[in-house]
């Protein structure tokens, strides 16, 4: 843990979590991805990493059998070809490791107790947890924005946290009374 972490909450567990999209968004997604691994090898309690959209689009990608042209494409539209380059000399099976890795990560952590759901993108707020992963990556829901809106009683008192779409300002983004939080700050 930081300093700054044990000086602000000294007598509390800290858990890290980051939201996804650890891919696609700059040159450096190798080593980002192997920052993330190290990274949760060394605390607890362990750190979460969700599964983002671009984590998604790189492992339909690359799990497409015949290469299908339509998800490689979609893929190097969206940031795939510096993901790639940022592969160029490091061992084959490392990024088959990466791959395995971001295929393993969830797109949905829910700390109940402490009130907090964390999603990379959207919840269908009248079926939590039930509405699956490919909701929590890739829609967002006219519901979801309005908090008011929300019938699934596991998102009642709850404060969503959220990433996908950076933030006009680039700072965090509170909405609904601090029901809402938007993360995503734009940063790569």
């Amino acid at each position: 843990m930081n300093g700054y972490t044990r000086d602000v909450f000294p007598d509390r567990p800290v858990q890290f979590i980051h939201l996804g999209d650890l891919v696609d968004r700059a040159p450096a997604s190798f080593g980002v991805i192997n920052y993330r691994m190290e990274f949760e090898a060394q605390f607890s309690p362990r750190p979460v990493t969700r599964r983002g959209n671009h984590e998604q689009i790189m492992i339909d990608a690359a799990g497409s059998s015949d290469r299908d042209p339509a998800e490689w494409r979609s893929w190097i539209m969206n940031g795939g070809q510096e993901t790639l380059e940022s592969y160029v000399g490091q061992p084959r099976p490392l990024m088959k490791r990466h791959l395995t890795w971001l295929r393993s990560l969830p797109t949905l952590h829910q700390a109940e107790a402490e009130g907090q759901v964390f999603v990379h993108k959207d919840v269908d707020p009248d079926r939590l947890p039930a509405c699956g992963e490919k909701v929590h990556k890739r829609t967002r829901r006219r519901e979801f924005l309005d908090p008011r809106c929300w019938t699934a009683p596991r998102l009642w008192r709850q404060r969503m946290v959220y990433g996908h779409t950076p933030t006009q300002a680039s700072l965090p983004e509170i909405a609904a009374h601090g029901i809402k939080l938007n993360t995503d700050t734009g940063g790569v």
